[in-house]
């Protein structure tokens, strides 16, 4: 396998999907303090994102960072997405040739409804605005943001942020097992494609966020609910810096198998 430099060590544009709280908020805050200076950091999530903001810049001055209110269930819209980083290049003058990396990170996801069986999912709009957001929207996001940085000569970078459930069906999490999955396929056939492209699939496991909050409160399944609490009273359930901070290791030693899975641990 061909050697990667650090990928910290190259003036970067990056944009972060869900960027506003929990996992999305602290790959901002360690990433923004890795990245050399006049980098530029887009932070993009349908929360306000302004404390982030300056939080990033109270640890990283000397990267640019740019806030972009996006919704990625919006699909109705056929140009809501297309040209969505040409147009954030021009309204802040920068163009692709004041950078050497291109990196987008994929974190913005949802729950589906946990309190809910697989068979008594009978609503299509909840369904299929489900996928919209977690499969879909990011598809769309990943073209447009490859069409805009399109230059294969420079290092161009995606980090999917993914889940132990794409290969471990659970009841209750259906149409988070499937999102996932099929999130997690996408990503190896476009390294198929596009073997200039360095892709990570990785999996944060136990960050106490929102999500394992709202299992705990509505899943129907039991075994889910006891496991987060076991977790959480065993102290186990870390905050969202501890698999970031081995997200950045990952990337700063720049050796794993290009759409490899990599899981921190699991949760339930």
């Amino acid at each position: 396998m061909a050697e990667h430099p650090n990928i910290f060590l190259k003036k970067t544009f990056v944009a972060i999907t869900g960027a506003s709280r929990g996992l999305g908020k602290s790959i901002a805050l360690q990433f923004g303090a890795k990245f050399p200076p006049n980098s530029a950091m887009v932070l993009m999530d349908v929360l306000p994102m302004d404390s982030v903001k300056s939080e990033v810049l109270s640890v990283a001055p000397t990267i640019n960072v740019l806030v972009r209110h996006f919704d990625q269930g919006i699909l109705e819209d056929k140009y809501y997405f297309k040209g969505i980083f040409t147009r954030l290049l021009q309204e802040n003058t920068f163009s692709q040739n004041d950078f050497e990396q291109y990196m987008v990170i994929h974190n913005c996801a949802t729950l589906c409804d946990v309190s809910k069986r697989s068979l008594e999912l009978s609503d299509s709009t909840s369904v299929r605005k489900y996928f919209d957001i977690n499969l879909t929207g990011m598809i769309l996001l990943n073209s447009s943001f490859f069409q805009t940085f399109s230059d294969s000569t420079k290092s161009r970078v995606i980090v999917n942020m993914t889940s132990a459930h794409t290969s471990t069906p659970t009841a209750s999490v259906h149409l988070y097992c499937a999102g996932k999955a099929a999130r997690d396929m996408y990503m190896r056939v476009l390294a198929e494609e596009e073997p200039s492209l360095r892709i990570l699939t990785f999996a944060p496991g136990s960050a106490d966020t929102e999500m394992p909050k709202q299992a705990e409160r509505l899943s129907f399944n039991k075994s889910i609910v006891d496991r987060i609490k076991k977790t959480r009273a065993n102290g186990k359930m870390t905050l969202p810096d501890t698999p970031v901070a081995k997200l950045v290791q990952i990337l700063e030693e720049n050796k794993f198998e290009n759409a490899v899975y990599v899981e921190s641990d699991k949760i339930f």
